[in-house]
């Protein structure tokens, strides 16, 4: 079993987003997955989940609750893959979840308030050798500026981490999207179903392999 984690040192930066769009991505590909929320307080991806299946949107993506990798570990089996969405505060379950983790997702966006906060973390959780190879940061909710995207990519490069090679664009259509339990490539617009789809690939090959 696979266990791939989104974390973030705050909220608003696509983490919950992105951790939906791998695990439809996976579970399209036939992988048994399921979308593990650690969120207590906002629980997004259970109420995504919901409404997925309120409103008939094949695959299932099965999404609970969870408050620790024990109980995690405990009561599943038999699973391809794990999507962790941790909650938008960085802590020491933040921690024990991306040393467990084969993977290690941070969101960004372009700005220096969303990625000085996102570098911070990924230089704390560095310093765990368990974790330092298993990070990669994601450019979240990118609007149109090459220029200020390209500033982002040089400031993570500076800083030594990895940068996935696409990007998850800002566009109403996701979030309309995402409201009735849909993700990525299941966009109505193809546009944004050709943009979902790309990133999508770079999720699953870092996930699964």
């Amino acid at each position: 079993m696979k266990i791939a984690s989104f974390v973030g040192q705050k909220g608003g930066v696509g983490k919950s987003t992105l951790a939906r769009l791998l695990a439809v991505a996976a579970a399209r590909q036939e992988y048994k997955v399921l979308l593990a929320d650690f969120d207590l307080e906002q629980l997004s991806c259970v109420e995504w989940s919901a409404v997925r299946l309120r409103n008939g949107i094949a695959p299932d993506i099965e999404a609970r609750v969870f408050n620790s990798l024990k109980n995690l570990r405990k009561k599943v089996s038999n699973l391809d893959l794990v999507v962790v969405d941790t909650r938008g505060l960085a802590d020491e379950l933040t921690k024990e979840i991306s040393q467990e983790s084969d993977v290690v997702f941070l969101p960004t966006g372009t700005s220096m308030d969303d990625l000085r906060p996102t570098l911070a973390l990924a230089r704390k959780l560095s310093k765990s050798r368990k974790i330092s190879s298993k990070i990669v940061l994601i450019l979240s909710k990118v609007g149109r500026s090459e220029r200020l995207l390209q500033t982002a990519r040089d400031i993570i490069g500076e800083a030594g981490f990895e940068v996935l090679d696409n990007v998850w664009p800002e566009r109403d259509g996701f979030q309309a999207d995402l409201d009735i339990g849909k993700a990525g490539s299941e966009a109505h617009n193809p546009y944004l179903r050709e943009a979902a789809a790309m990133i999508e690939a770079d999720l699953l090959r870092l996930a699964i392999g």
